[in-house]
């Protein structure tokens, strides 16, 4: 049985890995958008919010070329995950490359049980999406430190990192911004039905948090028994630096480095406590309208905030270990960790066309239609509904990545109509956002798949668009099918989804 799923696995990296470099997939999907949108022209549909006329936008005519040519740079610049990528290297590179990194996994993380360590990373990465998408270019590559620190398999790591940021994403201990915006847009979906209903940010609370403890556990089982163990065992490239096996010294924390790491400590308290200022006061200068912590520039600037707090920290650690002896070391390490982005910022530029050109054609927004109009047509009830309208979210979710655009999509035409059944919005919401998460790490169209190739070529260079699927698709089968059988068990058990939330209306 083993060898007959190894063989699917490596059939699925092979098939993957045979496929061209990301960059041309992603200009041969432009082309493709292109060519669909002109054989599609002629297709009108309504909006399923507001009804309006809504056409395929034909980009095979004048002013669809003209608009490529004309958006090129701002379609380049605008990729969300360029400039977040970017702007947190500046930190995170500070502290790798003076040494902060390794001293702190050395300290903190060696020698620690092997099972503690995959759910430490997978907990961190799912809670991480308090912090919004800075996670994703954050958790993955400290994930693979980890793990190479441990004499590990970094990919695994990487895997671990990037399942907890992405397939785990709607999941988390705490209310996080995801719940105040979904809750918006499920509130005035749900008003279609009852002008009185409302809907507030905890109403998935309960289910979210036991859905935190769910799928760390279920995926740290999976990453120690089924990936890493396919991955087999990791050797370092001639001239890599093997933290383990080859340099018996980085298993000891020198002096040297406890006084850097004490140093470190101090800044970041201090940095800390700054921010804190900012935040705590109900008329903090990083508060939102009316004291919001949720919607403020301490959530939206979290990027920028996480940067410095990296930069502190290395600075510190560097002054003081005098890995960081003059002005200059500091731009030349800031150039070392940008240098190895290369690849990542070429990759950008096409996949920033391919995505601007799928919205500006209209052909995710007639899918997803599609998809919706599908589903309300089965007249299925109960368990069965709820599975199929996961699974056709997650479909959906191949071609509409944003979690909010998709909700506002959808939330329209199901919250009403599973409110006619007797299922309450917020067991809806809930559901969806099982489907929302779970294929985000499988999906070529992900904004950050990109970052997650490149940081896996650093420790194989034949790692690629397969290498990457192949992995993460046994943590997104497992989180699938482990998070639909609690929503199930949910159900079945007529829990409260939150403070005030039920299943039934």
């Amino acid at each position: 049985m083993k060898q007959k799923e190894s063989r699917i696995w490596n059939g699925i990296e092979r098939f993957g890995n045979k496929l061209p470099h990301p960059v041309y997939i992603f200009m041969i999907l432009t082309v493709v958008v292109f060519i669909v949108s002109a054989l599609c022209g002629d297709i009108v549909f309504p909006h399923p919010n507001t009804g309006e006329e809504q056409f395929i936008s034909n980009l095979m005519t004048k002013d669809g070329l003209t608009w490529l040519l004309q958006s090129m740079v701002s379609n380049f610049i605008n990729f969300m995950p360029l400039g977040m990528t970017l702007v947190a290297m500046l930190g995170i590179g500070i502290a790798e490359e003076t040494g902060l990194v390794t001293a702190l996994i050395k300290r903190s993380i060696v020698g620690a049980p092997r099972v503690l360590v995959t759910g430490i990373v997978l907990f961190v990465g799912i809670m991480g999406s308090l912090a919004g998408s800075a996670t994703f270019v954050i958790i993955p590559p400290l994930g693979a430190m980890v793990f190479k620190g441990m004499g590990r398999h970094p990919i695994a790591g990487l895997a671990a990192g990037f399942a907890g940021v992405a397939a785990g994403l709607s999941a988390n201990l705490l209310l996080t911004q995801t719940d105040v915006l979904l809750a918006g847009i499920t509130e005035t979906a749900a008003q279609i039905y009852d002008p009185n209903y409302l809907v507030n940010p905890s109403v998935n609370w309960y289910f979210m948090a036991v859905s935190t403890i769910v799928l760390t556990l279920a995926g740290t089982l999976v990453i120690d028994k089924v990936v890493e163990p396919r991955l087999g065992e990791y050797h370092p490239e001639d001239g890599e630096e093997n933290i383990v096996s080859e340099d018996e010294r980085l298993k000891v924390v020198t002096e040297d480095e406890k006084a850097g790491m004490r140093w470190a400590l101090i800044a970041v308290i201090i940095y800390v406590a700054i921010v804190l200022v900012g935040v705590l006061p109900e008329n903090g200068i990083l508060r939102g309208e009316d004291g919001a912590v949720l919607q403020s520039p301490f959530m939206s600037g979290m990027i920028p905030l996480m940067t410095l707090f990296f930069m502190v920290a290395g600075l510190a650690y560097g002054i003081r270990t005098k890995a960081i002896k003059k002005s200059a070391d500091v731009v030349n390490y800031w150039t070392k960790s940008m240098s190895g982005l290369a690849g990542f910022v070429v990759l950008c530029f096409f996949a920033g066309q391919f995505v601007q050109a799928f919205s500006k054609s209209n052909l995710g927004l007639y899918l997803s239609v599609k998809g919706s109009e599908f589903l309300a047509e089965t007249n299925l009830t109960g368990i069965p509904l709820i599975i199929v309208f996961i699974v056709i979210t997650m479909l959906i979710n191949f071609m509409i990545g944003s979690a909010s655009a998709k909700w506002a999509l959808m939330a329209p035409i199901f919250v009403p109509m599973f409110m006619k059944i007797g299922f309450t919005p917020e067991f809806t919401q809930a559901a969806f956002r099982i489907a929302d998460s779970v294929t985000n790490s499988i999906s070529p169209l992900e904004p950050f798949m990109p970052f997650i190739i490149i940081t896996a070529i650093k420790y194989d260079k034949k790692s690629g668009l397969g290498s990457i699927i192949a992995t993460m698709l046994p943590l997104a089968l497992t989180f699938a099918i482990t998070w639909t059988l609690l929503i199930v068990v949910w159900y079945v058990l007529n829990l409260p989804l939150g403070p005030g939330a039920g299943i039934f209306m």
